[in-house]
C-alpha cells in the first residue's frame, strides 16, 4: 500500500486505482497503518527538503480527498493531522507539524481565525490548509479558492499562501485572492498595505509588488498578467452582504462562481459567450435571478431553466 500511496501522490495511477487507494484512505483513517504509510512518506519528503516542489506535491495531493470526503460526512470540517519526522542536522531532532484542513461546501462561506490572529474569510468551494501553530521563518498556508485575509502583521515571520501556481507573500495587509485550479484566471485586490506575488507562468517566474487599490489578474492558460486599478474606499468583500465584484471577468468564470455561491449548475453552451468579458458589481444580498436579469439585460445572453440547471446562451 505505501507504494500505491506515494504514486497516488504523484499522480501515476490510474482513475480505478485512484478509487482503491481513496476507499482505503477512508476506510483506514486513523489507523496505524495509516498513520504508517503517510510518515513514511512524509519523512522521504522532508529527507528531499532541497527539491522543494515534490514536498508541495505530496502535502497538497494528498490534502484534497481528505477534504472531499470529510465535506460529504460533515458538510464543513476541519481535520488536524499530525506527522513526525526525524530531521538529521548534524544532531537529530523531532519535528511535529499539525495540518488543519477545512474544505467550504457550495453555497457556504466560512470564517478562520489561524494562530497569529490571522483572519481568512472563506467563500464558497473553497480549500485552506494551515499549521495549528505556525513556526520556522514563513507562516505558510496552503488554499485552493477564494478568500478575503485580514493578515496579522508579524515583520519577522511574512505571511505566505501557497496556491495554484501563484505563491502571495505578506506582512500585514487586508486583500481577496482568488485562484480556484479549475479556473483559467486568478484574481488579487489589495485594500489596504502591500503584496508580493510570486507567479509560476508557462516559461518563466515572475515577481509582481502591488500596492492599494491594485487588481493583479492573471490567466494560465495563454500567461497573461494585468495590473490594473480600482477604487478600494466602499469596497465590500464577499462575505459582506454577499458582495459580488465582476471585474472584466469572462462568463465561463462567472458561470463558476455563480454556481458555487449559489450551489446550483450553471452551463455556458457556446465559446462566444464564455470568453466574453463582464464588468458587473452587486453589493446588495441579490439573488441569482436578479443577478442574471441585470447581466441579460443587454439582450445578448439569453437565461433557461431546465430542472436545477441554468443554461447561458448568446442571443
Amino acid at each position: 500500500m505505501k507504494n500505491k500511496l506515494q504514486k497516488y501522490f504523484t499522480d501515476r495511477l490510474s482513475i480505478r486505482e485512484e478509487e482503491d487507494v481513496q476507499k482505503f484512505i477512508c476506510a483506514n483513517e486513523g489507523s496505524q497503518e495509516l498513520d504508517d504509510s503517510l510518515r513514511v512518506l512524509f519523512e522521504e519528503c522532508l529527507n528531499t527538503s532541497e527539491q522543494q516542489t515534490p514536498r508541495n506535491s505530496f502535502i497538497r495531493r494528498a490534502h484534497p480527498f481528505i477534504l472531499t470526503f470529510a465535506a460529504v460526512a460533515a458538510l464543513l470540517v476541519a481535520i488536524p493531522l499530525t506527522y513526525k519526522a526525524g530531521v538529521n542536522t548534524g544532531e537529530e531532532r523531532i519535528a511535529a507539524i499539525e495540518w488543519v484542513e477545512v474544505s467550504v461546501p457550495f453555497g457556504e462561506k466560512q470564517t478562520v481565525t489561524l494562530a497569529d490572529g490571522t483572519t481568512l474569510h472563506l467563500n464558497s468551494g473553497s480549500r485552506l490548509t494551515y499549521p495549528a501553530t505556525f513556526s520556522g521563518d514563513n507562516r505558510t498556508v496552503f488554499m485552493d479558492g477564494e478568500a478575503y485575509l485580514d493578515v496579522a502583521k508579524d515583520p519577522e515571520h511574512p505571511f505566505v499562501i501557497k496556491s495554484q501556481g501563484i505563491d502571495i507573500k505578506v506582512l500585514g495587509t487586508s486583500f481577496n485572492f482568488k485562484n480556484f485550479a479549475q479556473e483559467r484566471t486568478s484574481e488579487l485586490l489589495l485594500v489596504d498595505g502591500s503584496v508580493e506575488a510570486n507567479i509560476s507562468g508557462h516559461n518563466e517566474t515572475r515577481l509582481v509588488r502591488l500596492k492599494p487599490g491594485d487588481r493583479m489578474l492573471y490567466n494560465r492558460e495563454n500567461d497573461k498578467l494585468d495590473v490594473t486599478r480600482f477604487t478600494p474606499f466602499g469596497y465590500k468583500a464577499f462575505y459582506e452582504d454577499n458582495s459580488l465584484h465582476f471585474y472584466d471577468m469572462e462568463m465561463s468564470d462567472i458561470a463558476l462562481d455563480l454556481s458555487r455561491r449559489f450551489n446550483c449548475e450553471i452551463v455556458v453552451l457556446d465559446e462566444d459567450l464564455a470568453s466574453s468579458r463582464y464588468f458587473s458589481i452587486f453589493t446588495n444580498n441579490e439573488t441569482l435571478d436578479q443577478i442574471l436579469a441585470v447581466m441579460s439585460s443587454d439582450g445578448k445572453m439569453s437565461v433557461r431553466r431546465t430542472g436545477k440547471t441554468i443554461y447561458l446562451q448568446s442571443k
